[in-house]
């Protein structure tokens, strides 16, 4: 309806959030995307607001496992995804797993209370 927000329709939340965990346990387990994975375990915890997020614990064969710096990096990255080539993806990075600049530089940013930042 509109005005709903999705803490007001657990019901589809959770719909939703399983069928895309069983799409993520095909994509990293079934189709072994990071390699052979030889045991897992997972569990779903709820936020606060009462949204799901999951753990996963993967314990990859022996072949498939990350050895050196270059296997690091062709699956662990900490660039931003391009603004030209990715605007939408940029702007949801920057607001949603950025923190900062805040303090004296951005006495706006969301973490600020009480003229100081909340992470310290």
């Amino acid at each position: 309806m509109p005005g709903q927000t999705p803490q007001d329709r657990p019901d589809i939340v959770a719909r939703v959030y399983h069928a895309k965990l069983l799409d993520l346990h095909d994509f990293l387990i079934k189709m072994g995307h990071f390699g052979k994975v030889v045991a897992w375990a997972h569990v779903t915890e709820f936020q606060k607001r009462g949204l799901p997020h999951e753990h996963f614990l993967l314990i990859m064969d022996k072949s498939a496992k990350l050895s050196g710096l270059d296997d690091f990096d062709k699956y662990i990255s900490a660039e931003l995804p391009d603004e030209k080539k990715y605007p939408e993806l940029h702007r949801l990075v920057c607001k949603h797993m950025m923190h900062g600049p805040c303090g004296v530089l951005n006495k706006n940013c969301r973490c600020m209370v009480d003229g100081a930042c909340r992470f310290k």
